[in-house]
Parts: C-alpha cells; sequence; structure tokens
C-alpha cells in the first residue's frame, strides 16, 4: 500500500469508489474484484477458490451490513471465520454466482430455534436429528461435532449438512433428554 506524503496509508487505491446514496461502489466497476469461484462439494460444504486456483473448503458468506446496504459489503470468508474476499456490492460478479451467494445468504439469515431434540439416529457420524423448533419439527443431517458450536457457555450454534442453522439459546433451559444428546458432541 503506498503512502500519502504524511505518511498515512493512501488506500484510495485498494478502496473502489463509493455510491455517495448507499455506500456502495458502482456495479460496474468489476476491476475491483479479483477472480473467484464458489460451489458446492459432495457433502454439502461451500467450497471458495482463490484468483490463485486454491480451493477453501467449509467457506462461509457474510453480510456486514445487512440492514443498510443488503446488495452491498458482502463477506467470504474461510472455516475458521477470516476473511479471503469482500464484495462491495452483489452486481459485481455474474448471475449465477449471484444466485448461490444470495442463497447462501437467505440460508444463514433463517436461524430457528430448537426448542427440544426429540431424537438422533444414529451413533457415529453423520447421525440424523430430529429437533422440535419455534417454526415446527424438522429432520436433518449433522455431519460432525464441528458443525456444533458454543457461541457461549450456554448459547450452542448447529450446522446441518446444507449449512442451514439452528441455535440453542439456553442450554440449561432445555430439558434433561435434549441437554444430555447435546453434550454428547460438545
Amino acid at each position: 500500500m503506498k503512502s500519502t506524503p504524511n505518511g498515512h496509508p493512501d488506500s484510495s487505491s485498494s478502496v473502489p469508489p463509493v455510491h455517495e446514496a448507499n455506500g456502495c461502489p458502482p456495479a460496474e466497476d468489476n476491476t475491483a474484484v479479483p477472480p473467484f469461484q464458489l460451489h458446492y462439494d459432495p457433502w454439502g460444504r461451500l467450497v471458495f477458490t482463490d484468483s490463485k486456483g486454491k480451493e477453501h473448503v467449509g467457506a462461509e458468506v457474510v453480510r456486514s451490513y445487512p440492514l443498510s446496504d443488503p446488495e452491498c459489503w458482502i463477506s467470504i470468508v474461510d472455516s475458521k471465520g477470516r476473511e479471503m474476499l469482500m464484495l462491495a456490492n452483489l452486481g459485481l460478479v455474474d448471475d449465477e454466482l449471484r444466485d448461490l451467494i444470495e442463497q447462501r445468504l437467505a440460508q444463514r439469515d433463517f436461524i430457528p430455534i430448537i426448542l427440544r431434540i426429540v431424537r438422533i439416529f444414529g451413533t457415529t457420524d453423520p447421525t440424523e436429528w430430529t429437533v422440535e423448533t419455534d417454526r415446527g419439527t424438522t429432520t436433518f443431517t449433522f455431519i460432525s461435532e464441528d458443525d456444533l458450536r458454543r457461541l457461549t457457555p450456554d448459547r450452542i450454534l448447529v450446522t446441518d449438512s446444507h449449512g442451514v442453522r439452528y441455535q440453542i439459546p439456553s442450554l440449561k433451559q432445555m430439558d434433561a433428554h435434549s441437554r444430555k444428546q447435546v453434550r454428547r458432541y460438545l
């Protein structure tokens, strides 16, 4: 990065121009986006292929500012949450890639609350979970303990084989059977 005469970094070369009205860069300026690809592997995980051809399995698509600019500032992060690419405007990518990103964002924004675990079928991964949520009863495939993450000591995030995330807001408030089932994976 270049420096200005007073020694401060000059970010003008790395930051795309911004529309005054909404903070988005113009959708016509596709020079700001390095080439990349997104696809799903056979296990339903999102794979990001960077401009050098390196694949990053378990990528996630995250909105930086979902309320103010839902079409802008979309981040693609690796499985550990490290940013690999920032899309300043969804209009900068082709329609097929945009559709995949929008579908992934819709999945991410949809987070049912698990109220109770009805049953977990299987003793080795992957297992099939039947749960009661705030949106009704559902069954999903849980691939491995890597798909269950503590957000706080009591709050849990569960991700199914399709990338749909479920939240357990309070493990302590669940019934004894449900707590026992979840603790198998913690």
